[in-house]
């Protein structure tokens, strides 16, 4: 049986719960006890995944930007995050890190908000790839991000008060130049928990029902705990920390699963490849981004050429990009952006 601390904030800033999932990631290896850390995040904000490019800012809308990869996310006071942090991505079923495959890391995971929801009176699904849903309307979307040493972050957000479908309205507001390639999300096509339940559910009921889930599904043993006091950055440049850069002058894109795949690069004198930078919707542990992205430097813009650099940086089962398609796709977007 799975032993995890549960952390419950019914409020915290985008800043503060980056930096605790950090600090819990590391525990979790150091410990080899993961937390399960339930929280809402004050406000009205944009949650990008890590590897959006950020817009310039603006508008009325906090800009959020998470540590796991994945689609950009409507987040904020009608809805509820919940972060998992677990020493290796395995952890919920097996002493063996490579146990899951990688497409099966969400599916493990996101178990227990499935029986959370039920506790609440929702039936849900989770048809695959980034999305919960109910009759197939999205009411919650997945995220993970593992780190060098292997400890894992699973990330949700349940739509709790309002849904997705708001996603379009913060963009505008914070995104006005299109910066964010995120995929649209009509209101027929999302939902919330009080849409299915015709009434308002406290964060404090949530958080009961997702520990429940938990439990009943994946057979956890919680002990309550606290996120440790200690000095929270009030910007550590981690939101900006891909942003357009004029150098990297040529772009290329490429519609995914989960929404777009851009390819920004810049050009060596000598007509290899000087930069890339890999931006969009994107589920990958962040060295094997890092990797892939120097990997490139100094070869020819040429598509099997790329591909097989590709291939050699991106070695499963440690490495994977997911999201994306075939692994491919990166040098085709890559070649298609150079032209």
């Amino acid at each position: 049986m799975p032993v995890l601390d549960l952390i419950v904030e019914p409020s915290t800033t985008p800043a503060a719960s980056r930096f605790t999932d950090a600090a819990l990631l590391a525990r979790a290896v150091t410990r080899g006890r993961g937390t399960l850390r339930v929280s809402r995040l004050a406000g009205t904000v944009l949650a990008l995944g890590r590897y959006h490019l950020a817009p310039a800012g603006g508008g009325s809308v906090t800009l959020h930007r998470r540590l796991s990869g994945g689609r950009a996310w409507a987040a904020g006071e009608s809805f509820v995050q919940v972060s998992l942090t677990i020493p290796h991505r395995s952890a919920l079923v097996s002493d063996d890190p490579l146990t899951l495959a990688p497409e099966q890391i969400l599916n493990r995971a996101v178990r227990g908000l499935l029986g959370g929801l039920e506790a609440a009176g929702v039936s849900a699904l989770y048809p695959g790839r980034d999305a919960i849903t109910v009759a197939r309307r999205t009411i919650g979307f997945l995220g993970f991000e593992i780190d060098g040493r292997g400890a894992t972050l699973i990330e949700a957000c349940l739509d709790t008060d309002r849904d997705q479908a708001t996603l379009p309205h913060l963009l505008e507001d914070g995104d006005p130049d299109g910066v964010v390639g995120a995929q649209m999300i009509a209101p027929d096509d999302a939902t919330s928990l009080a849409h299915e339940l015709r009434r308002h559910f406290s964060f404090d009921e949530v958080a009961a029902c997702i520990r429940r889930g938990y439990e009943s599904r994946l057979g956890v043993e919680f002990v309550d705990a606290q996120v440790a006091a200690s000095a929270r950055p009030l910007d550590d440049g981690f939101v900006r920390e891909r942003m357009r850069r004029a150098d990297l002058d040529r772009r290329g894109t490429t519609p995914t699963m989960l929404g777009v795949l851009e390819a920004h690069v810049g050009m060596a004198g000598d007509g290899t490849i000087g930069e890339l930078m890999l931006a969009g919707d994107i589920l990958a542990p962040s060295g094997t981004v890092a990797r892939l992205e120097q990997a490139v430097r100094g070869c020819p813009p040429e598509r099997d050429r790329l591909a097989a650099v590709i291939a050699d940086a991106v070695r499963p089962p440690h490495d994977f990009i997911l999201g994306v398609g075939p692994l491919d796709t990166i040098a085709d977007t890559i070649v298609r952006g150079v032209g």
